[in-house]
């Protein structure tokens, strides 16, 4: 059974962050864990202070017994609640991604953003960059949301990355019984030059990128495993831009993660950290160099329909 681990305070937000995990969940088998670091160093000072320390964790403990009550109807044998002493939630909930053996990290975006939109706050910053599987912000206000999810999609440039993420938003699409779109993105500025512009190549020049992105997305969707129903979405422009955009469409978002750092963690790029800054649906980033993690949630699972 795999596991989606849901980072939660006593905001809203979190509830957010509950609604979407379970849905994943419902349509998975999933095992939920909720947790929740309060800040506190076990590391021996001047400042230890053992009564203060247990205040700080008892209120850890009702935050997440609290938050636990919003899965109401969801399986109690396939739910745990975790707490840790530590400064920074967000190396906390990298630490426990990797003792629970998490497919997927969730989170909710910060208070201050729109609704309908995903804006990370500073601890979600944080975990993006490092988190040792797959991180999802979910947007605020999602809680209220009760649209099945139909649609996911995944930004595709042919990069090793973005090849990773659109086979694991396959095995997501398929397991959500959803429909997978394929996007890719010609960006003008390769072509659009002054150089460029001023010569009588311009046109060719642009017809061929077009051409070229859209036999890429052709041959990915030709590659992915039976199914999985597959579009694609050729757009052009500036690719942050765009996916934020299309991402009103989309149910889901998936991107890869930047193409260089360590292996097995996910950083955020130029493109995908603009891009959590302003989607209108859930975004995943999936981690370099894990060859099933996001996928995995729907390994074995005994059933798949849209939720």
């Amino acid at each position: 059974m795999s596991t989606i681990l849901i980072g939660v305070d006593a905001s809203e937000r979190s509830e957010d962050a509950i609604a979407f995990a379970r849905r994943l969940a419902d349509a998975s088998g999933a095992h939920l864990v909720l947790a929740n670091a309060y800040p506190y160093s076990d590391v021996p000072n001047r400042a230890s202070n053992a009564t203060y320390r247990e205040v700080l964790r008892d209120g850890s403990l009702e935050i997440v017994r609290e938050m636990r009550g919003r899965l109401e109807g969801f399986p109690e044998a396939r739910t745990t609640i975790k707490i840790t002493a530590n400064p920074s939630p967000a190396h906390a909930l990298h630490t426990m991604a990797g003792v629970e053996d998490a497919a997927l990290l969730v989170v909710g975006s910060t208070h201050t953003g729109h609704a309908g939109r995903v804006l990370p706050g500073s601890t979600g910053e944080r975990l993006i960059h490092g988190s040792p599987c797959a991180v999802a912000v979910v947007p605020k206000d999602y809680r209220t949301q009760d649209e099945p999810i139909r649609r996911v999609g995944v930004a595709y440039n042919s990069s090793p990355e973005a090849r990773a993420a659109a086979f694991a938003a396959g095995q997501v699409a398929r397991g959500l019984g959803a429909e997978l779109v394929v996007i890719g993105v010609a960006d003008p500025m390769s072509y659009a030059t002054p150089a460029l512009m001023g010569g009588p190549s311009w046109e060719s020049t642009r017809t061929d990128i077009n051409r070229h992105v859209q036999d890429s997305l052709d041959a990915l969707v030709a590659e992915l495993p039976a199914g999985v129903t597959a579009t694609t979405k050729r757009l052009t422009g500036d690719p942050a831009d765009l996916l934020a955009d299309y991402s009103s469409h989309l149910d889901v978002l998936v991107t890869g993660s930047r193409g260089y750092g360590p292996l097995r963690s996910v950083l955020a790029g130029g493109v995908s950290g603009r891009v959590l800054r302003s989607a209108h649906c859930p975004v995943i980033i999936v981690p370099r160099g894990v060859e099933t993690g996001l996928g995995s949630l729907f390994d074995g699972a005994t059933h798949s329909a849209a939720v």
